[in-house]
C-alpha cells in the first residue's frame, strides 16, 4: 500500500495557503482543514454542518489470498457542531447486497462512542479504538480534521502538509502486526472550493486495512437534530484494547507430546508439539508481542528444547500475525507455496518506532514449503500437515494438522461455535468430516484454535457428527 508523504511544506507556501484559508473559513466555518491550524488570534466561526459523501472502500481483510482486496460501496453522513462534537453514520455494502445498515462513530469532546447499527448498544471506546474512532468521526469534515491536527501536533506522532491542491493529515503509529504504519486523511480541492473534491482515508485496523475514496454529494446542510451529537444516555464501558496482552498463555496437555497454549485475551489457541530435542509451534495470533509471549512460555516449559518449526493454517492475522517472533527464535517457517512471498514480506516489515525482537536482532527467514502434505517425525512424535485448501470455504490454501499417534486433528476454525448459549456445527464441519472419511484419516478427536472464549476446545469425531446432524434438521 502506498502511504502518503509526511514532509512539511516550505514556510512561504504554508503562509500563502493559510492566508487563503482565513478567507474561506471566515465565510463558511466548515471549510478547508487548515482553518483549525491557524493562530488563536484568527477568528474562525464555529458553524454546524451536515455533509454527505459517497464512494468506494477497498478492503484488505479475511479473504482467500494474501493482499486480496475487495471493493465495497460507501455512503457516509458526517455531522458536526463545529465546537468539538462530530459524528459519522457510515454504510458499506457489496455489489448486489440489499442490506444498508450504518455503523456510527460519535466524538463528544474527549469521549468517542461506537455502535454497530441503529438501535444497537453504544460502546465507549478507549486506547487504539478511541484514536481510530475519532479519526473516522471527523474524516469528512475539513474544519474538524484541522482541529484534530492541531491537538495531535502537541502530542507528537502526527503531521500535516499542503501540496498544491491537496491537504494531508497523517498519524504515525506502531501496529502490532505490520510495524510502522501511517493512517491518513487527504483532501483534494478544486480551485477555491470550500469543500474537497475528493477525500482519501487510509486506516490500518488490527486484523484488516482499508482505503476509502469518497466524494461530496450535494450541498452541506446546517440544520440537523441536536440529539445527533449528544452523548448516549447509556453505553457499554470500554473493553481492553485489542492490542493489550494480559497474563501468560495457559499450557494445557492434550495428549502425550501435544500441548495447547490458550490465550483468552486474544481469543486464540495455539498448539505446541514436543519432539525429542525440539518443539514445533502451530498458530501465533495477532502480532509480534503475542508471538514473543508464546515463545517465552514455551521456553519456560521446555528450556532445553528450541522452537525449530513454526506452522500456521492460513494467512489471516489471527494465525500468522506473530510469525516474526518465531523467525526471531530461529524457527523454520513451514507453509504452502502461496504464502511464501507473504511470510518473506512480513519478515521485512519496519518495526522502528517500537522494535520487536526480530527488529532488535535481525536474522534471515528460513522457509520450507509443501503443496499437499508434509511430515515431521522423530522417535517420540509425528506431525502431518495437510493442505486442505479450497475445501475450507475460507482460503485457497488452508492447512490442518493430523497427529496419527494421538488420533487427533488440530484445525483453525472449521468445526463448531457457540451461539445463543448452544453449541452448533459450523457450515464447514460437514465437508471436513466427509474429507476425513475420504482420506481415511484415523481421527477420534478434533481440537480447534478459534473461537476459544466461551467455546469448547475439542469435540470427539462422534460428537461433531451429532452436531452436524442436528444442524441439518
Amino acid at each position: 500500500m502506498n502511504f502518503l508523504s509526511c514532509r512539511r511544506p516550505f514556510p512561504t507556501l504554508m503562509a500563502l495557503l493559510l492566508g487563503i484559508a482565513v478567507v474561506l473559513s471566515a465565510a463558511t466555518g466548515i471549510g478547508r482543514a487548515d482553518d483549525s491550524s491557524l493562530p488563536a488570534s484568527v477568528p474562525v466561526p464555529a458553524k454546524p454542518a451536515r455533509i454527505r459523501y459517497e464512494g468506494t472502500v477497498w478492503l484488505e481483510g479475511h479473504f482467500r489470498r494474501p493482499h486480496e482486496t475487495r471493493p465495497l460501496h460507501s455512503m457516509a453522513i458526517y455531522v458536526t457542531d463545529g465546537k468539538g462534537r462530530s459524528r459519522v453514520d457510515w454504510t458499506t455494502w457489496a455489489e448486489g447486497d440489499s442490506a444498508r445498515v450504518p455503523e456510527t462513530y460519535l466524538a463528544v469532546r474527549e469521549s468517542v462512542f461506537h455502535r454497530d447499527a441503529p438501535g444497537g448498544a453504544w460502546q465507549l471506546l478507549a486506547g487504539e479504538s478511541r484514536r481510530l474512532g475519532r479519526l473516522q468521526a471527523v474524516a469528512g469534515i475539513p474544519s474538524q480534521l484541522g482541529r484534530l491536527a492541531r491537538l495531535q501536533e502537541r502530542t507528537g506522532g502526527s503531521d500535516f502538509m499542503f501540496d498544491g491542491p491537496r491537504f494531508t493529515y497523517t498519524e504515525r503509529r506502531a501496529h502490532p502486526r505490520l510495524g510502522d504504519v501511517i493512517d491518513s486523511v487527504a483532501y483534494t480541492y478544486e480551485g477555491l472550493e470550500v469543500l474537497p473534491r475528493e477525500a482519501l482515508v487510509v486506516v490500518h485496523e488490527r486484523d484488516s486495512q482499508w482505503r476509502l475514496v469518497e466524494h461530496v454529494v450535494g450541498s452541506p446542510k446546517q440544520e440537523f437534530p441536536e440529539s445527533l451529537l449528544v452523548s448516549p444516555a447509556s453505553f457499554e464501558p470500554p473493553t481492553a484494547d485489542a492490542d493489550s496482552l494480559v497474563g501468560e498463555p495457559k499450557i494445557v496437555p492434550l495428549a502425550p507430546g501435544l500441548w495447547a497454549a490458550e490465550m483468552e485475551d486474544v481469543d486464540s489457541r495455539s498448539m505446541i508439539v514436543e519432539f525429542a530435542d525440539h518443539l514445533a509451534v502451530i498458530e501465533f495470533a495477532v502480532g509480534s508481542a503475542n508471538g514473543e509471549r508464546l515463545a517465552d512460555a514455551a521456553r519456560r516449559q521446555w528450556p532445553s528444547k528450541p522452537i525449530r518449526y513454526a506452522l500456521f493454517s492460513h494467512h489471516h492475522p489471527h494465525y500468522v500475525g506473530g510469525v516474526r517472533a518465531m523467525i526471531a527464535e530461529g524457527a523454520t517457517v513451514i507453509t504452502t507455496p502461496g504464502n511464501e512471498a507473504y511470510v518473506r514480506e512480513i519478515s521485512g516489515y519496519p518495526f522502528e518506532s517500537k522494535p520487536d525482537r526480530l527488529a532488535r536482532k535481525p536474522r534471515p527467514v528460513t522457509i520450507r514449503t509443501f503443496a499437499d502434505r508434509l511430515e515431521l517425525t522423530d522417535s517420540t512424535n509425528q506431525l502431518v500437515a495437510i493442505n486442505y485448501g479450497k475445501r475450507s470455504q475460507h482460503t485457497d490454501e488452508f492447512v490442518v494438522f493430523w497427529f496419527p499417534g494421538a488420533k487427533l486433528l488440530f484445525e483453525a476454525e472449521l468445526g463448531w461455535v457457540r451461539a445463543g448459549g448452544k453449541l452448533r456445527a459450523s457450515k464447514r464441519a460437514a465437508p471436513l468430516l466427509a474429507w476425513l472419511t475420504e482420506q481415511k484419516l484415523d481421527v477420534d478427536r478434533i481440537v480447534q484454535s478459534w473461537p476459544m472464549s466461551g467455546n469448547e476446545a475439542s469435540q470427539t469425531r462422534a460428537e461433531l457428527e451429532t452436531l452436524v446432524k442436528a444442524a441439518k434438521r
